[in-house]
């Protein structure tokens, strides 16, 4: 999958929000990354928007995928959390 993205937020040391503007594989995605100060230290949020074409088929694979792609941001936000402990 290649995909092509024009950043549509920045907020120095809170937050970078980004959206595809082509790409293969996907009909639409958007990312948002948000860091937040908490009294015990900070909240990293990561959030994403995939829309798939192919109508009610594409829904049904985003679907079957999901589980795999959730796994996978865990996977990456637990590797962001040991570098920010570091």
């Amino acid at each position: 999958m290649k995909l092509n993205f024009v950043v549509t937020e920045w907020v120095e040391n809170e937050g970078l929000a980004f959206s595809m503007t082509s790409g293969t594989g996907v009909k639409g995605y958007e990312q948002r990354w948000t860091v937040e100060t908490t009294p015990s230290g900070s909240r990293f949020t990561f959030t994403e928007n995939v829309k798939l074409p192919f109508g009610i088929i594409g829904k049904l694979i985003g679907l079957i995928v999901r589980r795999s792609s959730e796994a996978h941001v865990k996977e990456m936000l637990a590797k962001l959390k040991n570098l920010a402990e570091a």
